[in-house]
Order: C-alpha cells, then sequence, then structure tokens
C-alpha cells in the first residue's frame, strides 16, 4: 500500500537555491538580548522584552530612563514631576499594551484543519484551499503510517549523525532596495535535496525521497483550484530542504518571525516567485510544545497582502502549530509571517519544506 495519503495530480520539481530574506530591524527587539521581543515595558512602553527575566536583568541600565518616561507620561499616581515619588520597582512584564502591540498569542496548539483520508482527493484539496483563502494558513494530518514514520525519523537521524546537515544562512538587504545582502547564520542545519544529493545518498534516504516526491504532487494538486479561485497559479517548485533544530548542540535554537518572500514588506526586495510553502515535521509522536518547545507560530493576518513590518504582523492573533509527527503546515509564502519558537529540550526537531512558484 502507499506509504503515505498525501492527495497527488501532479509533480514536477526543479532544484532551486532559496534564501530568507527579512529585515530584523523591522521587529520587536529584546532590549537586554536582541532577540525578538513580545512586550513592551509597562512602564515606559519604549523598550521591549522577550520574557521577565531578560526585563529585569536589563532593569540597572533601563530605570533612569524608565522612572522619566513614566513621570512624563502621566502614570505616576501623583502630580509631582520628581522621579523620586516613583515607584521605582522593576515594571510588571506583559501588562500595559502587550496585546495591542504583540497580538494575542495562542499557546496551545491548534486543531488539524484537514485530514487526508480516503480517495477525495478533490474534495481534500477543496478543504485546503478553503483554509488557505480564509486565514492564510491550512494545519494538516497527513495520514502516513506509522512504519513510514518511524524510517522517515530514522534515516533523518541517521543523516544528522553521518554529519550530512550543513550550516544555513539567512539573508537581508543592507538597506530598502538593496541589491546586497548580508548573511547570518541560522539556528539550525539543513540538508538540501538536489537531484544529485539524492543519487549519492538514495540508499540511505529512501523513505525522505519518497517523502520529497509527495510534498511535491501534493502542492502542484493544488494548482487548479487556486488559479481557479484565487487567480494564483504553481508552476515549479524548489527541492526538499530538510532541516534540524537541535537542541542539544544549540540549546534555545529558533527562528524569528519572517516572510519567505518578503517582497511585499517594508524592504521591497525583488520578488522571488515563491506563493506556497509546505512544511511536514519529522518528529516523535510525543513531541511536546510545552516540554520540548519548537513550535511553528503563524501569525494570522490578511493573507492576500503581507503586513509591511513585523510588529504589524505581529498585532494580529497569532496560531501555534505543534511539530509533532506526520502533521503537515501549508501557509502562502508571500503573506504569512512566521517562526521557529526556541527548542526548550535537549531532542532534534525535523522537518522537510518545499516552496511553490508561479511564473
Amino acid at each position: 500500500c502507499c506509504p503515505s495519503k498525501l492527495a497527488a495530480l501532479s509533480s514536477f520539481t526543479t532544484c532551486l537555491c532559496l534564501h530568507t530574506i527579512f529585515d530584523p530591524s523591522m521587529a520587536l527587539v529584546c532590549a537586554n538580548c536582541s532577540n525578538s521581543a513580545v512586550a513592551e515595558c509597562s512602564g515606559c512602553y519604549r523598550v521591549c522584552y522577550c520574557s521577565p527575566q531578560c526585563q529585569r536583568a536589563h532593569w540597572g541600565r533601563h530605570k533612569e530612563a524608565c522612572l522619566q518616561a513614566t513621570v512624563q507620561n502621566g502614570r505616576t499616581g501623583t502630580s509631582s514631576s520628581s522621579t523620586a515619588e516613583v515607584d521605582d520597582s522593576c515594571p510588571s512584564f506583559g501588562a500595559g499594551p502587550d496585546a495591542r502591540i504583540a497580538g494575542p498569542i495562542t499557546t496551545k496548539p491548534a486543531p488539524y484543519d484537514v485530514y487526508l483520508a480516503g480517495e477525495r482527493s478533490v474534495a481534500i484539496a477543496q478543504n485546503v484551499v478553503d483554509c488557505l483563502k480564509a486565514k492564510g494558513l491550512c494545519i494538516v494530518k497527513a495520514g502516513a503510517d506509522s512504519v513510514f514514520t518511524r524510517a522517515l525519523l530514522l534515516e533523518a537521524n541517521q543523516l544528522w549523525k553521518n554529519g550530512s546537515f550543513q550550516e544555513a544562512h539567512k539573508g537581508r538587504p543592507d538597506s530598502v532596495r538593496s541589491g546586497e545582502v548580508h548573511y547570518d547564520v541560522r539556528d539550525d542545519k539543513v540538508v538540501w535535496f538536489s537531484s544529485q544529493w539524492m543519487q549519492e545518498h538514495e540508499k540511505s534516504a529512501r523513505a525522505l525521497k519518497v517523502l520529497e516526491g509527495q510534498l511535491g504532487d501534493f502542492g502542484l494538486g493544488l494548482n487548479k483550484l487556486l488559479e481557479e479561485q484565487l487567480g494564483l497559479s504553481l508552476r515549479r517548485r524548489s527541492c526538499g530542504m530538510l532541516s534540524c533544530y537541535d537542541g542539544d548542540s544549540k540549546p534555545g535554537a529558533r527562528y524569528d518571525f519572517h516572510v519567505d518572500n518578503p517582497y511585499m514588506t517594508s524592504m521591497e526586495v525583488p520578488d522571488d516567485k515563491r506563493r506556497l510553502t509546505l512544511v511536514y515535521y519529522i518528529n516523535e509522536p510525543d513531541w511536546d510544545v510545552d516540554r520540548d518547545g519548537g513550535a511553528l507560530q503563524v501569525c494570522l493576518s490578511n493573507p492576500r497582502k503581507a503586513p509591511r513590518t513585523t510588529a504589524e504582523a505581529m498585532k494580529s492573533e497569532r496560531v501555534t502549530v505543534a511539530p509533532t509527527c506526520d502533521t503537515m503546515a501549508v501557509f502562502f509564502s508571500h503573506t504569512m509571517y512566521h517562526a521557529v519558537l526556541p527548542v526548550t529540550s535537549n531532542r532534534r526537531r525535523f522537518a522537510l519544506s518545499t516552496w511553490f512558484q508561479c511564473p
């Protein structure tokens, strides 16, 4: 029997080297550690933090400016302008305008939108497209059997152990519309499934090769409905990229909020034509986001138009996707801001991704 029920209508593979470009200066940045922040200081509303720990650690440096701003903003509860009459304890974390700035956060993993089952491929494809039209994201239970998912995890772990994963980079323009790109090292490591790589590793990546082809079939199988209902054509795709966030060698490994193809954002970079992202998770069934972290979080902004900045995107509701075995996330590459939250255990978080492009 087929190892997976991923619906297939057509298959076309093009190997394309891709990189992600985004502007981290547009994000809310923690004043203490420079990672993505989720809340403003509730005293002055002028700096941001990623956690209460970072806010407390930074209080010694921020205290004087915060107290002055608090008086100027009229939030001291007194009519005096003297900072001596202001409570000089560290303000609370997450109070004030946090929800207004960062948007409501759903930490509990969202349920599946679609289950791949039976032979109703057209109906299933319509359900996926309906989700994409409504919110830009569809969370899918792919329906692979346990023998196949165990083989995927075994192969991924073996590739990690034999050193097949390579350093990954993320790029950003030096300035708006700049052709000069600056590259930073990412927290994850990756393997690109080019045709040459697949030929050289045919015996060690048999299940992964099957999955990579099925992801391509599934994404391109949505093309007809996307064309008819959204005017969106998918003509080719990248080769698959297997990524690993290793909580043992890189504690807290993460990828901050970004959009895969940011041509609509304030950076105004060239359109790389990516329109649809597929991510399939290859992890143990007992992966728990509270214990292990590593969740995918997606900002549910307008699926037709990307927010100009990360800060704008983070005002929207955020949905959490657990990276559990056989879960697939499908979302628009050019409009949906998303992040990989920190891996908080010493486990390896594997995912196979591919991107579909318009003409």
